[in-house]
């Protein structure tokens, strides 16, 4: 079951698990010392020492998420207007100083190395930007989220599931920067997109997967079937045509650009870390360091961009089968991306970070 089928902690729940969350990390690094002893005993066989490193990066992390969860509350505890500039400016700060700590830790426990293949365009002055990213394998939306922060200077707005309500310090700091958490069932589930997008300022970045879900082979073949099956053959063939990619889901994406209709908006592919779909795949590729997280980017003008629900669902069609031919060109028959084709003029590409 995925994140988007569990559901989010009932409000008494998530009062109690916030100041109990600091006690939770003691707790879990009390348990994971033995792991990290063990892990390193292990790296005298395990040369790659992976489970030491994936010990170490895991208390590193909750930390991370308890230190933004701790200055939340010294914020909030400050006398202040909560509908000033500077109330978001703040929260935002937190925010990107803890992207910043995951990136760093991540790549240097796990070798994360991000590369960007093209200079990356943020569309017209003085006009938000909605970015339609690709979905697949670990750590693509913290890598996403990150780059369009460190690169634009503006901290992207993202959808997410409300199961992440869990993480007391993911539930703080976004809800106060008044992020979108989808429903699991009921309500409508795109009110909270067309409300972020209308409320995007000039430099702000609205941040979505249209895929909806991880791009998995096991997704992408019941996919497939299922829609076999219930006979839409049409959107069937359609999804066999796009190896690498899922066909994407076009309300929640309409749902911003109607909202927002002035918006530039990115198209964003990635290559390296899609083919690691289960915990196995992940594991045996630990550390990443032969394998960087590749990026390109493509932007176009507002005016561009069809404002018609029918044109707009095909010309993202047709975007998104343009990511899955870059994918496809940048990644060889294991998934490591292509090194030699990376800047797509025979460079390295841009390293970020």
């Amino acid at each position: 079951m995925g994140a988007r089928g569990i559901p989010p902690p009932p409000p008494a729940v998530r009062r109690v698990l916030a100041p109990l969350w600091p006690l939770v990390g003691v707790v879990v690094t009390g348990l994971m010392v033995p792991v990290v002893v063990l892990g390193a005993f292990a790296a005298l066989v395990d040369r790659r020492a992976r489970l030491f490193r994936s010990a170490c990066l895991a208390v590193l992390l909750m930390w991370v998420d308890i230190r933004m969860l701790v200055r939340c509350w010294v914020l909030g505890a400050e006398p202040r207007d909560q509908h000033a500039p500077a109330w978001r400016e703040d929260h935002e700060g937190l925010l990107a100083d803890a992207l910043d700590s995951l990136m760093f830790y991540t790549r240097r426990w796990f070798g994360l190395e991000v590369r960007l293949t093209d200079r990356m365009h943020f569309g017209t002055e003085g006009r938000p930007l909605i970015a339609f990213a690709r979905h697949a394998g670990p750590f693509d939306s913290l890598a996403v989220a990150w780059l369009l922060a460190r690169t634009a200077g503006r901290l992207p707005r993202i959808v997410l599931a409300e199961a992440l309500r869990w993480d007391p310090g993911i539930d703080t700091i976004l809800t106060r920067l008044d992020s979108f958490f989808v429903p699991s069932a009921g309500e409508d589930r795109l009110a909270g997109v067309r409300g972020m997008a209308s409320s995007l300022g000039s430099g702000d970045v609205l941040l979505l997967f249209p895929e909806g879900q991880n791009w998995t082979p096991t997704r992408r073949a019941r996919l497939i079937e299922r829609l076999r099956r219930t006979g839409e053959h049409r959107r069937a063939a359609r999804a066999e045509e796009l190896v690498n990619v899922l066909p994407p889901k076009t309300r929640g994406a309409w749902a911003a650009r109607s909202a927002r209709p002035d918006a530039d908006v990115m198209v964003v592919a990635h290559a390296g870390y899609g083919q690691l779909s289960d915990a196995r795949l992940i594991w045996e590729a630990m550390p990443f360091r032969d394998r960087p997280f590749l990026v390109r980017t493509w932007t176009y003008r507002s005016a561009d961009v069809p404002d018609d629900p029918v044109a707009f669902a095909t010309w993202l069609d047709a975007r998104w089968g343009e990511v899955d031919a870059w994918v496809t060109a940048h990644t060889d028959e294991s998934g490591i991306p292509e090194r030699s084709g990376a800047a797509g003029t025979g460079g390295s590409g841009t390293l970020v970070g």
